[in-house]
C-alpha cells in the first residue's frame, strides 16, 4: 500500500466517504420519520446535529469506528438460549415506534 502521511487503515477515504454515506442514509431515515410524526422536531434537530458533528469527526480525521449490535439485550439472550424471539403488535420485534 502506498504510503498515506501516518494515517491508518481506518482512516482512508474510501471508508470516510462509507461512513458520511451511512450518516447520511440515518439522517434521510430521520427525515422520514420526521414527516410520519415517528419523531418531533426537536429530536429531529438533535440528530441533524449530532450528524453533522460526526461529520465533521470524520472529515478531521478526530474519530474512531465502533461497531454497534443492532440486537437488544433480550433478543442476544433468546439467540444464545436458542429461544423463538418475542414479537409484537402486528408480528413486529418490539411493537410500533410510535406510543
Amino acid at each position: 500500500m502506498a504510503d498515506d502521511g501516518g494515517r491508518d487503515e481506518a482512516q482512508e477515504p474510501v471508508d470516510e466517504e462509507e461512513i458520511v454515506r451511512t450518516l447520511a442514509r440515518e439522517l434521510e431515515d430521520s427525515f422520514i420519520a420526521f414527516l410520519h410524526d415517528e419523531i418531533g422536531f426537536d429530536d429531529l434537530t438533535f440528530e441533524a446535529f449530532d450528524t453533522l458533528q460526526a461529520v465533521h469527526a470524520v472529515r478531521t480525521g478526530s474519530y474512531s469506528v465502533e461497531y454497534v449490535d443492532d440486537e437488544s439485550p433480550t433478543e442476544m439472550q433468546e439467540n444464545l438460549a436458542q429461544e423463538p424471539a418475542r414479537t409484537g403488535p402486528q408480528g413486529k420485534r418490539g411493537g410500533s415506534r410510535r406510543g
